[in-house]
C-alpha cells in the first residue's frame, strides 16, 4: 500500500508539473510541492475507499457464490451442488478404481405432515432432518437437499466405512427426532436407498437412479428401513430394518 501511494504522489505531481509547463514554459517548484502535498493527504484516504471497496465486492462474490450452492431453507448443499461433486467423484472412480455411495433418503408420509400441521410445521421437519444428518456426516461427506422432503448424501471412500451400518446410524438417528412446532410433537420416519459405485454402473446418471430404485423400494417394504441395492432383481437387494420397527 505504502508503494501505491508513493507512486499515486508522483504522478499527481508529474500530473502537476506539465499542467504547469503547460501554462508557464517553466516548471515552478510551488506548484509542484503542492501538489505533492496534496498527493500525501488524499492518496491514502483514497487508496484505503478502494481497498475498502474492494473488499467488499470479494466479500460480495463469496456470498453469492454460497448462495448458489445452498438451499435456502435448510441451509445444506443443493442439488446443483451435490450434482457437481458428485461428478467429480464419479470420474476418479472410474479413473482410479476408488469407490463412493449414494444414499438417498426420503421423509415418509411428509404430505401428511403438511396435511395435519401446516407447511410451516413441513419446513421445521425439513430442518430437523438436515441438522441431524449434519450431525452425522464425516467431514468428507457431502449431504445435499435434493428436492423436495428428499435428501442425499455422497459418501466417498466407502470402502473405509460399513455403509449399512452408517445408514442405519442415520434410520435410527432421524427415527428419534422430534420437531416442536407450537403446541406439537412432530415425529416422523425415513426410508433410504444405498448403491456403491461399481462397474455394473459407469455414469452417475444410472448410479443415482439405482440410488432412487433401491429408495422405493424401501417405500414398498413398508418404510422406516434401508435397502442396499445389489442389483435389478429387487429380492436381492438387502434390506435394513430401524431396530423399532415392528
Amino acid at each position: 500500500m505504502v508503494a501505491s501511494t508513493l507512486l499515486l504522489v508522483v504522478l499527481i505531481a508529474c500530473t502537476a508539473a506539465l499542467i504547469d509547463f503547460a501554462l508557464h514554459g517553466a516548471v515552478h517548484a510551488k506548484p509542484v510541492y503542492f501538489s505533492a502535498l496534496i498527493g500525501l493527504v488524499v492518496a491514502p484516504l483514497v487508496l484505503y475507499l478502494f481497498v475498502g471497496l474492494v473488499s467488499q465486492l470479494d466479500r460480495s462474490e463469496e456470498k453469492l457464490k454460497a448462495l448458489s450452492i445452498m438451499d435456502d431453507l435448510t441451509d445444506v448443499y443443493n442439488r446443483r451442488y451435490f450434482i457437481e461433486q458428485a461428478e467429480k467423484e464419479m470420474a476418479k472412480a472410474v479413473r482410479y478404481g476408488t469407490v463412493f455411495s449414494i444414499m438417498a433418503v426420503d421423509i415418509d408420509h411428509f404430505k401428511k405432515i403438511n396435511e395435519d400441521y401446516g407447511h410451516f410445521a413441513g419446513d421445521a421437519v425439513l430442518r430437523a432432518v438436515s441438522n441431524t444428518c449434519m450431525n452425522n456426516l464425516r467431514t468428507m461427506d457431502i449431504f445435499a437437499r435434493f428436492g423436495g422432503e428428499e435428501f442425499i448424501f455422497l459418501i466417498p471412500e466407502s470402502d473405509k466405512i460399513d455403509v449399512p451400518a452408517f445408514a442405519e446410524k442415520v434410520l435410527h438417528a432421524l427415527e428419534q427426532t422430534e420437531v416442536e412446532y407450537e403446541k406439537h410433537t412432530i415425529r416422523f420416519t425415513v426410508s433410504i436407498g444405498v448403491k456403491t459405485f461399481d462397474k455394473t454402473i459407469l455414469s452417475l446418471e444410472g448410479l443415482l437412479k439405482a440410488a432412487e430404485d433401491a429408495l422405493d423400494e424401501a417405500k414398498r417394504r413398508g418404510r422406516n428401513c434401508v435397502v442396499i441395492y445389489e442389483g435389478r432383481n429387487e429380492r436381492k437387494n438387502t434390506e435394513y430394518r430401524s431396530q423399532n420397527s415392528e
